[in-house]
């Protein structure tokens, strides 16, 4: 298990529950059954884990296929092969072939679509229309199992509209099936948005190409065209069945159309509009030149810092990926129009539409001190992006070959690059890195007092804590709550539904935000309640002022000995629960940077230290002074 998304969505795997919006039915619903298939053989984590390398392998199946089948029959297989090859080894691909994520099959989902639309795109017959279809439906699939996999719509437009994908470079378009796929694309995104004007357009858009293309059997075919489009968008109905037998991870808790229109468009999260922009374009384009430098050669920078030698790196993949386009432009320009189109759409086209916020590790010095920024580093939303120019990198190392008289075999020398580039950063299985999620949730919940409410800071505290009490059952005596989650309302409702706690919704002193306040109403309730009221280290200090008074630092976990207020800012120390807790543990060392580009589990494994003030008679003012700042005692 990994920090961030994976320890929720295993437990929701497990619950078949509802995970944070917008849901992923479909790929919750798979994995449950995939994993309940394997989950006794390998371990249920490693079950849901190996569903995303399984998704991704099957991927590059597809892709080395589609790719052959357009390069020719003297070197395609080569090419298929190295295209694919290439394409998996993308860092931002590989690392989430290695996690419990959505993304991994969302690629595969993506990919599939992409090879429904290059079969249909061989030709005009019943067969070839069924297949058009075929690729109307998994458009309209995306939705349910994640909505980034609409990506590759433009890009399966052009391989199913576009002619045969050995055509000339001048083949003619389609103009019924791209009114066909277009439409089921924009009802897609529609369904995606929850905006039903969207919705109406794109099936109003899909039937006029139906209707051109099937002349007298046009009712038919928009009949058809518009029962596939419901019976797709029907997968988000899971959730509505779900959500009323309230699973132990229910977010949003979509039981009723209102509400599941809410998980479904992600509202809770206030989606940016297109305009204004969330950040200065000139950052939001660096942000996705920092991600492409992290693609080939991850390894050789010093986490998201980049060095002269991955630099290199780059420009020659780059570079090897300009031989491959060019190639393909002559050998396949169908499906070269169609990769390039996804590498750019799925790149800048993304950045312009996500309109996301600075990235977490760029704008810093440059934007005001205030200036929003992304909570974590985003390059998993460009995978499709990189996907893409894996394959023209492929397909550069087979036209270098060629173009030198090397034995075809020879290429795969070029992927010495990403591989020995990427490999650090991608293999999970190092400890103490490998098992750090697990460990801090466990800390936490054995240094918690038996039926104590733990208030936590947010995805790096709370999801592998739900992980161990949904899928391994560890200490369920526990009542987590997220105090970022607060300000929806659907989670204050539950907590009162699951812990039996009442309060009214009144101001409280001192609170800022609507989770401060609910959080220290909450706290007070359970103090009310005669229940112990205890905080993460993560949690910042102004917000655990709130929750209870006399503060005690107990092994790796605040607790509060009384209700109300407490201004102060100061802590004590449990120096018998500090020793017990720091006997035989060793330090997570302050310099073990990761070479991922996401520094939270140094981050987050550096809080099981906070005891180790007990020592401070042995450490310098500076180094005391960084350790109380980090464990928010003061």
């Amino acid at each position: 298990m990994t920090f961030w998304d994976a320890g929720e969505l295993i437990a929701a795997i497990h619950a078949l529950g509802i995970p944070h919006p917008p849901g992923t039915p479909l790929y919750v619903a798979i994995a449950h059954v995939w994993a309940d298939a394997l989950g006794g053989t390998v371990g249920f984590a490693r079950a849901t884990n190996l569903l995303s390398a399984t998704s991704t392998a099957l991927a590059g199946a597809a892709t080395a296929w589609l790719v052959a089948r357009a390069s020719g029959a003297r070197h395609g297989g080569w090419i298929g092969l190295l295209a694919a090859l290439s394409a998996g080894t993308m860092m931002s691909a590989w690392s989430n072939a290695t996690e419990t994520e959505v993304y991994a099959v969302a690629v595969l989902h993506a990919v599939g679509m992409l090879v429904a639309a290059a079969i249909a795109g061989e030709g005009t017959t019943a067969r070839h229309e069924r297949w058009t279809l075929l690729t109307a439906y998994l458009i309209a699939l995306a939705p349910a199992v994640h909505l980034s996999a609409l990506v590759a719509a433009p890009a399966a437009i052009v391989l199913a509209a576009h002619g045969p994908a050995s055509a000339e470079r001048r083949a003619r378009w389609l103009f019924d099936r791209t009114l066909t796929l277009a439409g089921a694309t924009i009802a897609s995104a529609g369904v995606g948005r929850m905006q039903w004007t969207l919705l109406a357009l794109g099936i109003v858009v899909a039937a006029v190409g139906a209707i051109v293309c099937a002349g007298r059997r046009a009712i038919g075919r928009v009949a058809s065209l518009a029962s596939m489009i419901v019976l797709a968008a029907s997968a988000l109905l899971v959730m509505l069945v779900r959500a009323r037998l309230d699973p132990s991870i229910n977010q949003g808790n979509p039981a009723t159309l209102a509400t599941l229109a809410d998980v479904v468009a992600r509202r809770q999260y206030a989606v940016a509009p297109l305009f204004p922009r969330s950040a200065p374009v000139w950052l939001q384009v660096a942000n996705v030149f920092q991600y492409v430098d992290w693609q080939a050669a991850m390894s050789w920078g010093s986490g998201v810092m980049t060095s002269p030698l991955r630099v290199l790196a780059t420009i020659a993949w780059l570079g090897i990926g300009v031989a491959g386009w060019r190639a393909m432009r002559r050998d396949a320009p169908t499906l070269a129009t169609a990769l390039g189109t996804l590498a750019i759409g799925g790149t800048f086209g993304v950045a312009a539409y996500l309109n996301l916020k600075a990235g977490a590790s760029l704008g810093w010095g440059l934007l005001p001190d205030d200036a929003p920024h992304e909570a974590r580093e985003r390059d998993y939303f460009f995978v499709l992006g990189f996907w893409a120019w894996g394959c023209f990198a492929g397909a550069g190392a087979a036209a270098l070959a060629r173009r030198f008289r090397a034995p075809m075999p020879m290429a795969l020398v070029a992927l010495a690059l990403p591989l020995m580039g990427n490999w650090r950063s991608a293999d999970r299985s190092r400890e103490p890195e490998s098992n750090a999620a697990r460990q801090f949730a466990h800390a936490l919940l054995n240094a918690t007092p038996v039926g104590a409410v733990l208030f936590l800071d947010g995805d790096n505290d709370s999801y592998p804590i739900w992980y161990l009490q949904e899928v391994e059952g560890e200490r369920r005596d526990v009542f987590p709550v997220t105090v970022p989650l607060l300000p929806a309302d659907w989670y204050p409702a539950e907590i009162a539904r699951r812990s039996g706690l009442r309060w009214n919704d009144d101001p409280v002193t001192g609170a800022r935000t609507r989770s401060e306040q609910r959080a220290a109403l909450i706290a007070a309730a359970a103090h009310r309640g005669g229940r112990t009221v205890a905080a993460s280290p993560a949690l910042r200090l102004r917000e655990r002022s709130l929750l209870g008074t006399d503060w005690v630092l107990r092994g790796p976990v605040y607790v509060a000995q009384g209700s109300g207020l407490d201004a102060r800012l100061s802590a004590s120390i449990d120096t018998g629960a500090a020793e017990r807790w720091l006997a035989g543990r060793r330090r997570w060392a302050a310099d073990a940077r990761s070479r991922s580009g996401d520094d939270v589990a140094r981050i987050m494994m550096s809080l099981l230290d906070c005891p180790r003030l007990v020592d401070g008679s042995s450490r310098s003012k500076e180094q005391l002074d960084s350790l109380e700042l980090k464990c928010n005692l003061r």
